[in-house]
């Protein structure tokens, strides 16, 4: 059986954010086994793409890089496993990085054997974001599947696949609960410091929302180490809540999302999850990344993004103009984007 190998570094975001990607090479690779090149997360209590990807038919097979690049030792067992795999091909998937580290990797992939390279590292144009006509940049999906030859796609292919038993799972999750009916999903994970929004910002919102939503349920995804800080802040909501920080599985917790009415939070896996199963995103952004690589998918969103000035995007998509701080984004647009969406979503 033939194979090729995707590099794809990162975590939960970096994983749903290439799906579309991951079926065109599917589709131009039929009956081909697809191994995922990936890192363990620097941060260690952030999701593996593994995590993302088992089960959904997309990958057969994974080959891990030590966590923060490791030793000779590691990555000489990573290169004898990608030798003896033999693929047909390499996909380069991973983020643009810069030039130097583009012509190491450029290095451990020639001692990998591999001369077919698509996207390769210091390819021209793979590794810029692109900037659009209404002021955002192309996202990260677009620019994926710009690299692999597939930016031609009118409408990316998000077929994703979850089994029967961990939707019972997720279910099973909510079952008894008195927030089932119609609830939040909510989180406040931030790998950094600037990602960020603050304790004081998110109480507010939160005590507004549910005193103007009685009955209406929160319920609360992300890693282990925010448990605590997510239920200090859960006190703030008038109505049920459950915080099920480090207890669901990430494919579990979109499986949860896409019973919410919608989801609230930062620019986070969580709010790529929420997206992956089609519920709108009410998204807390930085300025770290420029504005549209890492939006949600979904025309249904409300992002607030601390622009430096206004810019010509659509009206119809939610966007807000802050400043160019994420501090400077304020609660009240926040209260009123949730209390829309709250209005207009039906019981699950």
């Amino acid at each position: 059986m033939t194979s090729v190998l995707i590099f794809r570094r990162g975590s939960i975001g970096d994983a749903i954010v290439s799906i579309p990607a991951l079926n065109a090479i599917a589709k131009a690779h039929p009956g081909a086994e697809r191994w995922i090149l990936t890192n363990r997360p620097v941060m260690e209590t952030a999701a593996a793409i593994e995590d993302v990807f088992k089960n959904s038919m997309l990958v057969q097979g994974y080959i891990n890089l030590p966590r923060g690049g490791g030793g000779w030792a590691q990555l000489s067992a990573a290169i004898d496993k990608i030798r003896a795999l033999k693929p047909d091909c390499l996909y380069y998937l991973s983020e643009p990085s810069a030039t130097l580290a583009h012509l190491k990797e450029r290095a451990f992939f020639r001692l990998c054997g591999l001369r077919n390279m698509v996207g390769a590292p210091g390819a021209a144009d793979t590794a810029r974001y692109r900037r659009l006509e209404n002021g955002l940049w192309e996202s990260e999906t677009a620019r994926l599947l710009r690299v692999i030859g597939a930016e031609s796609a009118q409408d990316p292919d998000w077929t994703f696949v979850f089994t029967q038993a961990e939707d019972k799972e997720a279910e099973d999750v909510l079952a008894g609960w008195t927030g089932r009916p119609r609830y939040i999903l909510f989180s406040l994970g931030a790998k950094l410091p600037d990602k960020d929004w603050g304790d004081t910002n998110w109480t507010q919102v939160l005590d507004r929302v549910s005193a103007a939503s009685p009955g209406v349920g929160l319920v609360a995804i992300g890693a282990p180490d925010e448990s605590v800080r997510t239920q200090r802040v859960l006190a703030a909501w008038r109505g049920p809540t459950l915080n099920l920080c480090g207890r669901t599985a990430p494919r579990i917790s979109a499986l949860v999302g896409a019973r919410a009415c919608f989801y609230l939070g930062h620019d986070s896996g969580p709010m790529h999850l929420a997206a992956l199963v089609g519920t709108p995103c009410v998204a807390i952004f930085s300025a770290r990344a420029k504005p549209g690589v890492w939006f949600p998918r979904g025309s249904a969103n409300r992002i607030f993004y601390p622009w430096d000035a206004e810019p010509a995007v659509p009206a119809r998509t939610g966007f807000r103009v802050a400043g160019n701080s994420i501090a400077a984004i304020q609660p009240e647009p926040v209260i009123a984007a949730c209390l829309e969406l709250l209005a207009s979503a039906t019981p699950t």
